[in-house]
This record gives structure tokens, C-alpha cells and sequence, in this order.
């Protein structure tokens, strides 16, 4: 697989994995976010000049230089087997590119968002992953990329508001928009709820997938009868039970609430999901981390929805 082989239509609630195998154990990386899949050369990676837990090095990659990081050391895996060829899954997403060794590949599985439950968090640490889905008997845990870039490259994440926006203009009042934030990682959401109150946007609701969302928004905008020029929803696009494209176009559907402004605010911004946006009528579009975009695009509608 060279590039992203398999397109899924857009909200459909669907989402393709790429089951890999690590000590012979099956996890799942979203084929959304994998660029290609390159067969491991340890004489390839160039070791840092200081180490960095998990990093195995750099490597040559389309003439540019990306990190490779161990799966098996990041989640604490014990490799007993050995594997005559090892995999880098090469995968793009919040405007980064960076390589995962894994011990080998299985094949892509198509699911539904709704079949992904989430971890007990009682069982240990499981922010590495989002959840887990069973598949022809086997139990398959799908790896958070964006919390393991987090422990490692943290400004990958989350970008620190800007002084331009932390100085609030006169004109622009802030509190005045109803701003409902949907993200599956409580990371992500506790990090831009942050920087966004810090920037003067204290009116914020969080949720953490896109059912609990829309039953929110049904609940309290859904008569028809509320002025929804200040209501903005932000969404994530991978959340488990319902993903964001999903929620968005049963926000644009449905005639109370399709006046709700929507962005999408996700890793995965590139041409192909923003074709996806754009089929299910979102408004606007994000790339993670970028904050400052964000409250810019949001101190246009405060303008626009000035009394």
C-alpha cells in the first residue's frame, strides 16, 4: 500500500484499520492517517545525537527526514518473537509526517464507529489507546497516535495561543459565542478548551463523541426557535460510537439546527477530508494544532454575529 488505497464516503460513521502486529499481539492504526508502508532497514535510521524514549532514530523518507518510533517500547510490549521483516507504517496527520515500526501487517478491516468501545480505565493506563473493537475473533486495540506524539513531540499537539490573541481587541466580544468542543481525548480537550478560555472564549460545553453531541444539540437547539448565529460547534473527526463527518451532517440535515456554524477540527485535515467536509457541509476546517487559527476563524463570527 503506497498511498491511502481504501475511500470511505463521507458520514457514513465508518473508519478502515490497519491491523499490525507487535509480539504477535493485533493492533490498529486509522488508515486515514497512514501515508505508506516501508519495509524496516535498522541501517537506514540515523541515530540522535541524544536519546529520545521511544525514538529509534531518523530516517530518509521522500527527501525528508522523519522520525521512527518503537510501537513495542511505547506501549511497554515485551518482544519475544522475533520477525524476519519489520514494517514502518509512515503515517501523516497534525502537518507532521513520522514512521512506527511494527513487527509485521495483517490487512485492513472496514467498521463502524459504534463498534469501538472504549477502555476501562479501571484496567490501567489506556491513553494509548481509543478504544478497542473485535474482529473474526480477535481482539484489536486501536493505538491514539496523537496521545503518544503528545509524551513525545508535545508542541505537535496543542500550540500555545499567541500574544496578537491573547490581547483581546475592543471590538470583539469573546464571551458571546456558545462554543460546543467534541473530542475523544480528554488530552485534546482539556488542552484547547484551555487555550481558548485564556483567549477571552468562556462559554464552552465539551463532549467527548459525537452521539453524546447531537443529543445535546437536539435537546437544546433543536425547537426551531433559538437564534443559533453565536452557537458554533468544533468537532474532532475520529471519536468513537459517532465520528465528527457523521455528526456534522446530521447537524446539516436537520433543518432547527443546519444553522449551527461548524468546523472541523482535526489531525487529518488534508485535500482528501476536506473533500469529506466539504460533502457533509461543514462550514470551516482546522488542522491540529493550530490553535491560533482557530481563535482568528472564531473572532470573525463573534464580528459577524455582533448584535
Amino acid at each position: 500500500m503506497n498511498e491511502q488505497g481504501i475511500l470511505l464516503e463521507s458520514g457514513t460513521n465508518e473508519l478502515e484499520l490497519l491491523a499490525v502486529l507487535i509480539n504477535d499481539q493485533l493492533f490498529g492504526i486509522n488508515v486515514a492517517k497512514v501515508q505508506s508502508i516501508q519495509q524496516y532497514d535498522q541501517k537506514s535510521i540515523a541515530t540522535l545525537p541524544h536519546e529520545v524514549p521511544g525514538v529509534l532514530g531518523m530516517l530518509l523518507y521522500r527527501d525528508k527526514t522523519i522520525p521512527v518510533m518503537d510501537l513495542a517500547q511505547i506501549l511497554d510490549i515485551e518482544e519475544t518473537i522475533e520477525y524476519e521483516r519489520e514494517i514502518v507504517v509512515v503515517t501523516e496527520f497534525n502537518n507532521s509526517v513520522n514512521g512506527f515500526k511494527v513487527n509485521g501487517v495483517r490487512r485492513i478491516y472496514r467498521i463502524s464507529w459504534k463498534d469501538l468501545v472504549p477502555l476501562d480505565q479501571t484496567i490501567g493506563d489506556t491513553n494509548y489507546f481509543t478504544g478497542s473493537v473485535s474482529i473474526e475473533g480477535d481482539q484489536i486495540l486501536v493505538v491514539d497516535l496523537e496521545h503518544i506524539l503528545s509524551t513525545i513531540f508535545p508542541d505537535l499537539i496543542i500550540e500555545d495561543v499567541s500574544e496578537e490573541n491573547l490581547s483581546k481587541n475592543e471590538n470583539i466580544t469573546r464571551d458571546q459565542l456558545q462554543i460546543i468542543f467534541t473530542d475523544d481525548s480528554s488530552t485534546i480537550r482539556k488542552g484547547v478548551s484551555r487555550a481558548l478560555k485564556s483567549a477571552g472564549f468562556s462559554n464552552i460545553t465539551e463532549f467527548e463523541n459525537g452521539s453524546q453531541t447531537l443529543q445535546h444539540l437536539e435537546i437544546n437547539f433543536g425547537t426551531g426557535e433559538q437564534n443559533l448565529s453565536k452557537v458554533v460547534l468544533i468537532s474532532d473527526i475520529e471519536m468513537p460510537q459517532m465520528d465528527g463527518l457523521t455528526l456534522c451532517k446530521n447537524v446539516k440535515q436537520n433543518p432547527n439546527l443546519k444553522n449551527i456554524f461548524t468546523i472541523m477540527f482535526s489531525s487529518l485535515i488534508n485535500k482528501q477530508m476536506i473533500a469529506k467536509c466539504n460533502a457533509v457541509k461543514a462550514d470551516n476546517y482546522v488542522t491540529k494544532p493550530e490553535t491560533n487559527q482557530l481563535i482568528q476563524l472564531l473572532d470573525e463570527l463573534c464580528i459577524g454575529s455582533a448584535d
